[in-house]
């Protein structure tokens, strides 16, 4: 059995963390360049819909003709966009392959000793589930803080009276769906010490250990998900729920949170900017839970000098 040396500042980890990606600073350039043009401009379709609604309320148009050009128009923003998400895709695929080599080849230097299935197994295993955790740096961070200010500042120019409600109906989710961090790391570490334990159980004479820990990491990789699909929809469902009560008691206690006159394009666009908003914000629960699941990875791949085998 192993244990885990205590004693490992997070600071240190995280700027072997950033040396491992700036191993790479071209790439590194490049994959924060194409996703904070991704977020930026995913609120455009919010305002492609509004002018839409705000255009055909306004009436005096030929319906038909302008159904044909918004069509048009819609259509090619939706293939600028996908083009810019095919390149920003291939971008993140190619970086994070090689940034998986790295770590591959910074856990072969820093391990005390050749240990075989051990090093099997970080290295087709552990490595991987690391990654994720590289990830954060370079892109979810800025993923993140882009697509926020994006959507903020759409919502302000074209329809300020709705910030508040869209700020108010995404701030509680976050805070609930914190709660599960602790559960995530623990399910991981256990996934990692079962998948160690397969792979040095390999041998004919260890088959019936090769099938109980194969049992215990199928039971940890069940949980570990049931935790992670949890948490994210129970951050929808609070999301939806806040926007109803928010309404409910705007419209009860006039508390002026709810514009009065509910404009139709104004409308759309909240509930466009809604779902943008929610999703990054509700991102930081999930990069905060994919902290928790990578830092035991982390540790094993960055830090394999920190376990110890623990006398019996």
């Amino acid at each position: 059995m192993k244990k885990l040396i205590t004693k490992n500042p997070v600071p240190s980890l995280v700027l072997d963390m950033l040396r491992i990606l700036l191993t790479y600073p071209h790439w590194l350039a490049a994959a924060v360049v194409s996703t904070i043009i991704v977020a930026a401009l995913e609120p455009s379709l919010s305002w492609m819909g509004k002018k839409v609604v705000d255009d055909l309320k306004q009436g005096g148009t030929d319906i038909n003709a302008s159904l044909v050009n918004y069509i048009l128009v819609f259509g090619g923003l939706l293939f600028g966009l996908g083009l810019i998400k095919f390149g920003d895709k291939l971008i993140d695929k190619i970086y994070e392959a090689r940034l998986i080599i790295c770590l591959q080849r910074t856990y072969l230097q820093r391990r005390n000793q050749e240990r075989d299935a051990e090093d099997i197994s970080h290295i087709l295993y552990h490595c991987n589930r690391a990654k994720p955790g590289l990830d954060i740096i370079h892109k979810d961070s800025w993923k993140i803080i882009s697509q926020t200010i994006s959507v903020v500042i759409w919502q302000l120019t074209l329809a300020p009276k709705w910030l508040p409600a869209l700020l108010i109906a995404v701030i509680p989710p976050i805070l609930i769906g914190l709660i599960f961090g602790q559960f995530i790391q623990k399910a991981s570490l256990k996934m990692l010490t079962a998948q160690e334990n397969i792979a040095a159980s390999t041998t004919e004479a260890k088959k019936l250990e090769l099938i109980e820990h194969q049992e215990l990491f199928f039971r940890h990789t069940i949980q570990l998900e049931v935790f992670k699909s949890g948490t994210e929809i129970l951050i929808d469902l609070i999301t939806w729920f806040g926007l109803l009560v928010l309404v409910l008691l705007s419209s009860v206690f006039h508390i002026g949170v709810v514009p009065k006159e509910v404009q139709a394009g104004d409308l759309v666009l909240f509930w466009g900017n809604l779902n943008l908003l929610s999703k990054p914000l509700g991102d930081i629960v999930k990069v905060y839970n994919k902290v928790r699941e990578a830092y035991p990875a982390l540790i094993r791949v960055l830090r394999p000098s920190v376990y110890v085998e623990e006398e019996t």
